[in-house]
This record gives C-alpha cells, sequence and structure tokens, in this order.
C-alpha cells in the first residue's frame, strides 16, 4: 500500500485573510501503507544501519591510514628511519631494532604502530573490535560471525597481512553492517532471543508545511508573470500513526499480530509499536512523500497566495539551498563549530555574487532586483540568528571575525596572511567588503569596529607572536641537528626528499610589527544592546554640579567620572563599569602596577578615584598610554562623548517624539503578516 493522499483544499475564511500564521501546519500529501515489525528488529535497531556504515567507514579509513603511514616509513633507508624515529638516540638497542630497523612482522606490528602514529587513540574508536575481527575472518576466508575481540596473536596477523597487501579488498562497509547486526542477534541474552513477537502495522504518514516557520523575508511574488518564489520553507513530516484501527468501518486493524510466545510483556509490545511507526515514516520518505508534499503544497499555496493578493499564481518555485539548510542545521543545536562557520561563510558569499548577478543583469531588471533584494533580507535574517549562538570556546558569541581570531588562537602565531587580514580593517575598502560587512552588521559599523577591537585586544594580551613562513632545505643530518637542539622553532609543511634532505617552512617572527599592532585597535568597546539599556535608563548618568564641593572621588568598580575641560563646573558620573566601554589595561587604568586614577583624554578627564579632586583637576596625569597614538585617544573621547550626549538627548525628548516612538513601537509589533504579502 503506497497510495499518496489528494491535495489539501483552503476555504477562504477570514481568518485565514487575516493572520495566515493563524492557519498552522497544512498537510498537503499523505502516504498509507503497511510495515512487518518484529521484536528482534526493535531490539537491533535494523533503521541504524546507514549511521552504523558510516560511522564503520570512518573507523576503517583510519586504520587503513596508520598502515599506509607504516609502510611509507619503510620505504625509507634505515639511516633515515633511525634519524627521524631517534634523533636524540633514547631508544635502547633492542627496541630501536624491533621498532624502526627490522621489518614488518608479526612480532613487532603493534610496536610499530604505537610508537610511529597513534595506534593507542585508533584502538579506542567505535567499531575498531568489530572492523578488525571483519577484516581476520575475511582474510582467511572464514563465514563466522563477529563475536569477540581478536586475541593479540590474531590481531598481529591480521595487520601484518594487511600490511603486506598492495590493496586490501576484504572491506565492504554493507557487507560488514550485515555481519555486524547477525552478530549483534546470536550475541543477546538468552532471555531476550527467546522471546518472539511480529506484527503488521498499517498507518497514515502526512507530510506538508508549518506556516508558523514563516517571515516575510521568505518569499517574492512576481506579479508580472505570476511567479512566487519561497525561500527556507520546505515541507515537512508533521505526522506519523499508527491508530488501533486502520478502517473502521471495514473491520481492518491498525496491528495485526502475527506470531508471539509467553516470554514478551506489555512493554516488548509497545517497543514494538513505536518501532512500526518509524519504520511506516522510513518508507514514506523512500517513496517520496516529501517531494510529492511539495509538489501539492505549491498548486495550494499559490491558491492562498491567489486568495490574498488577487494576482494569479501560475508557478510557485521551492529555493532550496545549502546555506539555508546549513543555517537550519546549525539552529538545532545552538552551537557553531569552525567548521561550520567557515562553511558557511564560503556559502555566503558565494551567494552574494548571485545577488550581484541579479542586480546587475539588463533583461527583467525590476524582477531581478526583487530577487535579489529577497535574498539579501533571507541571508540578514538569518545572520541575525546566528549571530547570537555560541561559536567554539570564545567568550563572544559568533561574528564576523570569530574565525579569523579563532585561526589565530588555534595556531598560536599570527602568519602573514593573518597579518594582511588584520592590517586590511583599517585600508580603505572595497564595495564587495563594504557590502559583506553590511550584510553582518547593517549600519551599526560601531559594532564592527567593537567585535575588532575585543578580538585584537586578546591577541596583544595574550603576547601572541607575528611573523611569516619562509621556506628552507637542509640535508637530514642538519634537519635532525636543528631540531634536536632548537625547541623553540616552529616548523610546517615538513617534507623528506631524496639523497638525504628535508623541505620544511620555519616561522620567523617581526618584532617591529608586533607594535603596529597595537596602534591599530580602537579603544570603544560597543554592545548595542547594553548601549540601548545606558541611555534609556536615567540613572546611569548623572551630572553633579559645583564639583569643587566635591573633595574625594571613592574607587568604585561600578562607576567612573568625566570632566570636560571647558566645562570644569560640572562633574559627569557614569554608573557603568569603565572596562564595559573601553580597556583600562591599555590606558594603563588597569593591573596591579600602581595603575593612574585619572587620565586626560583630548578635552576630558576620565577618574576611577581621586583623594583630593581639586587638585587633580589643576593637574591632572597628561602622560599619554605606551604605544596609543593621540588618534587612538581621540576615538575614545568621541566614544564617551557620544555616550553622555545620546543620554541627554533621549531624556530631554519633547512629548510629541516620545508619543511617536511608543505609537511606532506599538504599530511595529501588531503587525500582521497580511501587511508583509502586500
Amino acid at each position: 500500500m503506497n497510495v499518496f493522499g489528494g491535495k489539501a483544499i483552503l476555504k477562504p475564511t477570514a481568518n485565514m485573510v487575516s493572520e495566515i500564521r493563524e492557519i498552522g501546519q497544512m498537510i498537503t500529501a499523505e502516504y498509507y501503507g503497511e510495515v512487518l515489525t518484529s521484536i528482534d528488529e526493535v531490539q537491533i535497531d535494523f533503521q541504524k544501519e546507514p549511521e552504523i556504515a558510516q560511522l564503520a567507514e570512518a573507523t576503517y579509513d583510519i586504520i587503513a591510514e596508520e598502515i599506509i603511514n607504516l609502510r611509507n616509513f619503510h620505504l625509507l633507508t634505515v639511516e633515515q628511519r633511525l634519524e627521524i624515529g631517534d634523533p636524540e638516540k633514547q631508544l635502547k638497542r633492542r627496541d630501536r631494532n624491533k621498532i624502526l630497523v627490522d621489518k614488518v612482522g608479526n612480532n613487532n606490528v603493534l610496536e610499530k604502530l604505537n610508537y610511529l602514529g597513534d595506534w593507542e587513540q585508533t584502538s579506542r574508536l567505535i567499531f575498531f573490535e568489530e572492523i578488525m575481527t571483519f577484516i581476520y575472518l575475511k582474510q582467511n576466508g572464514k563465514s563466522d560471525e563477529i563475536t569477540d575481540p581478536l586475541r593479540e596473536n590474531r590481531l598481529r596477523k591480521t595487520l601484518k597481512e594487511w600490511y603486506g597487501s598492495e590493496g586490501d579488498n576484504t572491506w565492504d562497509p554493507a557487507t560488514f553492517t550485515t555481519d555486524y547486526f547477525a552478530s549483534k542477534l546470536s550475541d543477546r541474552p538468552r532471555s531476550e532471543a527467546k522471546k518472539r513477537l511480529a506484527m503488521i502495522g498499517r498507518g497514515t504518514v502526512k507530510a506538508g508545511f508549518d506556516f508558523e516557520e514563516l517571515q516575510s523575508h521568505m518569499y517574492y511574488l512576481n506579479e508580472e508573470v505570476g511567479e512566487l518564489h519561497i525561500f527556507g520553507l520546505a515541507p515537512k513530516i508533521l505526522n506519523a500513526d499508527i491508530n488501533p484501527w486502520f478502517i473502521p468501518e471495514k473491520g481492518i486493524p491498525g496491528f495485526d499480530l502475527l506470531s508471539y510466545n509467553g516470554k514478551v510483556d506489555f512493554k516488548d509490545s509497545k517497543k514494538v509499536k513505536i518501532y512500526a511507526v518509524q519504520k511506516l515514516k522510513t518508507n514514506a520518505r523512500k517513496a517520496g512523500i516529501i517531494e510529492q508534499a511539495e509538489l501539492n503544497g505549491g498548486q495550494t499555496i499559490g491558491r492562498l497566495i491567489n486568495l490574498l493578493t488577487d494576482v494569479e499564481v501560475k508557478k510557485v518555485f521551492f529555493h532550496h539551498d545549502e546555506l539555508i539548510d546549513l543555517t537550519k542545521e546549525i539552529q538545532e543545536d545552538r552551537f557553531i563549530s569552525y567548521e561550520e562557520a567557515t562553511l558557511f561563510e564560503n556559502h555566503l558569499k558565494s551567494e552574494l555574487e548571485k545577488i550581484d548577478s541579479l542586480r546587475e543583469a539588463t533583461a527583467d531588471r525590476y524582477n531581478n532586483r526583487k530577487l535579489a533584494d529577497t535574498k539579501w533580507n533571507t541571508m540578514v535574517q538569518m545572520l541575525k540568528q546566528l549571530q547570537t549562538y555560541e561559536f567554539e570556546s570564545q567568550v563572544s558569541p559568533y561574528n564576523y571575525f570569530a574565525t579569523l581570531w579563532y585561526r589565530i588562537a588555534k595556531d598560536g602565531l599570527i602568519d602573514q596572511e593573518e597579518w594582511l587580514a588584520i592590517e586590511g580593517e583599517n585600508k580603505p575598502k572595497t564595495p564587495q567588503k563594504e557590502q559583506y560587512e553590511k550584510l553582518w552588521i547593517g549600519s551599526d559599523s560601531l559594532l564592527l569596529k567593537s567585535q575588532f577591537n575585543e578580538g585584537l585586544y586578546q591577541i596583544i594580551k595574550d603576547s601572541i607572536p607575528i611573523g611569516k613562513y619562509i621556506p628552507d632545505t637542509l640535508s637530514l643530518q642538519k634537519w635532525t641537528a636543528l631540531t634536536a637542539v632548537d625547541s623553540n622553532s616552529i616548523f610546517k609543511e615538513v617534507t623528506f626528499l631524496p639523497e638525504e634532505k628535508v623541505a620544511y617552512y620555519h616561522f620567523e617572527q617581526d618584532k617591529d610589527t608586533k607594535e603596529k599592532l597595537t596602534q591599530m585597535i580602537g579603544l570603544e568597546k560597543y554592545q548595542p544592546l547594553e548601549w540601548e539599556n545606558w541611555i534609556t535608563n536615567k540613572e546611569v548618568i548623572l551630572r553633579i554640579p559645583k564639583p569643587d564641593t566635591v573633595n574625594t572621588l571613592k574607587a568604585n568598580s561600578s562607576m567612573f567620572w568625566l570632566v570636560d575641560k571647558n566645562a570644569v563646573d560640572q562633574l559627569i558620573q557614569i554608573n557603568i563599569p569603565l572596562d564595559q566601554l573601553t580597556y583600562p589595561l591599555l590606558l594603563s587604568m588597569g593591573g596591579q602596577d600602581k595603575p593612574y586614577t585619572n587620565m586626560v583624554i583630548g578635552n576630558h578627564i576620565v577618574f576611577k578615584s581621586s583623594d583630593n579632586l581639586s587638585l587633580e583637576l589643576e593637574s591632572p596625569n597628561s602622560n599619554p598610554p605606551s604605544g596609543l597614538s593621540q588618534k587612538q585617544l581621540e576615538g575614545l573621547e568621541a566614544h564617551l562623548i557620544k555616550l553622555y550626549t545620546d543620554h541627554d538627548s533621549y531624556h530631554n525628548r519633547d512629548f510629541l517624539t516620545k508619543a511617536n516612538r511608543w505609537f511606532t513601537s506599538k504599530m511595529e509589533s501588531k503587525a500582521g503578516i497580511l501587511d508583509k504579502f502586500k
């Protein structure tokens, strides 16, 4: 029974016209089928076969790589193996011969793998023991089941034979999984193996669309040609069920019991029924229910849009791309790995090129630009969501610079390519780069600068070296001597050449460049939400008239003070920790080495505390912080001025401005989906 149900029919009710999201889920395809399920399947879970095959294949590849590395090592001469494997001659003579000199045999293959590779870790991988048993059985032409792990003598023999064969043709993931499941069946406890329970389950799987996921940026309607383009809204399985009665009027049950014995109980029966539903969903997917739901759904959604807009929709296009799929995958665990971020950013740049092509197209310019705008808005929304998620082990959420800072932190140095990327942030930008930045932060350039400052500050704080990789070649003897005495140098791409030579790249530190790094950082810290909270909270910034009546400013980590040298009759108290607006350590106003309690920054004096305010106002600390330029200090001064002037402007608004702001926020929150279709 593989019959799809008919298309869903929508009636034009006022409720649907006013709020399409209230439709909720719309079923556009149904699958009717039956499955045969047994207690054996439940105990072993055969539906995990694809996953097991994939994991086993990955483990097999790692084992094979260890064997290949061992083969390549033994292609070197004995002298080369000794130079590379024991340059400081720390191995005992017997071990040196066994591991580095002697040919690979049953008696030393494990020792060689352990010493030369990462065999200890490899042998702990999932399915390692099962794979080695499988290889042993195939090498020896046996059809036994994969049961107990190999004894050490058989493991050694298997690895030796594997090493000796140029190509191993005994591995096949499909055959492995078949044998693996057979062994699991035979390994069951006797009480479980005695159970007999088999059922036929008949049920329905329904697929369609969840309109609660619909957002305004996810579609584009080309009214001229009647085309609707949908982005990121895809059909999915909404329901799968096997009821007690499949067709009540004909007396056809949902479950038919085929066989059982007295060893099974209610829990076993429940497990079989649940497994039957899972199997029914798998069969529905294989039969193409998702594709059918999209086909039917396109026509149904087209009719719906016709009701809402009076535009006849002739074609509906569902745009499924890797960028949207990857975003949804990331959103499931709300965590972004470096690999995911790199892949996402590559797709992002590729999608921008498509948008540029659409905007520059001369044919059908209006509609191509509208389609480009829809794609742009889709990416903006995706980035807004992803920039709230955790990225690797970094403190800050995922942002424009996250992958750059991660690469630098991971290898503990800044190479020439990374230095050029950092340096480029303070140079004029191409239109393409400006467009890419705008995609991340919109028009909030202060946020991008702050994110750059935060990462750069961490690099300066951690004293990460800067330089470039220089290619070089040495004789094997000199290379061995170099690496024996120099443990601090950084090498990469080391290649052993014929005639006992070694080619490599070594990292050469540039100390002059490091001084430039400090001058690149901006001193401003900024987070949009925090900034908005500070501006709207009246108590965050207080103005104290006649500071000559104030004798001391008691140190408090949650506040600091500002005085405008052109208006010394007023003290500005800012109830925000200074380290949330700037970097006190760079200003020599933090740390343990007698930090300054005040500092002149342009026309302002910043106070963290004061024992004699009137005296320090007359003679403030005007020594510029080491390594910082006047331009950097001017940037910080402008940042602090903006903070208190924005605060003043907000709290001194007239009644009409306040009313307009309130009314706008109310209208935005009440905007219906119908408005977004217009």
